[in-house]
């Protein structure tokens, strides 16, 4: 059975992803929008990686579920560093759950955006298949 990918359900996920991770990098790492914003771009581009993946689901449940796996994911891998900076004072660790919200609500807002257009367009597929 082909899944399909919504681009549209993408492109929000991705958007919404970028900002989301940049508010929560910004609200434990206060430098990063201040003289260090070059930095800002790591936490971005995660977050439209992963609110991409999750978007591009089409539906909002599962763009959800997705968005915050990924997510959860993405800050075990990067626990150490945090754990680092946040031991020199220069951050502080975000807490699971706010970390987990950055990822799931793009993957919702994406996966439920792709889901309008799919139905608006009488059900034609949106995007590519896999």
């Amino acid at each position: 059975m082909a899944s399909r990918i919504s681009s549209i359900g993408m492109g929000v996920g991705a958007l919404v992803g970028g900002v989301s991770r940049v508010v929560v990098a910004a609200l434990h790492f206060p430098a990063i929008v201040g003289e260090q914003y070059p930095l800002a771009l790591l936490p971005a581009v995660l977050g439209i990686v992963v609110g991409g993946i999750a978007g591009g689901t089409g539906r909002a449940l599962l763009g959800a579920v997705v968005g915050a796996g990924l997510s959860m994911l993405f800050y075990l891998g990067s626990l150490p560093l945090a754990g680092l900076l946040a031991y020199f004072g220069t951050a502080t660790l975000p807490a699971l759950w706010e970390v987990l919200i950055a990822g799931a609500v793009p993957g919702a807002i994406g996966g439920a955006v792709g889901q309008i257009v799919t139905k608006r367009r009488g059900g034609a597929p949106v995007g590519k298949n896999v």
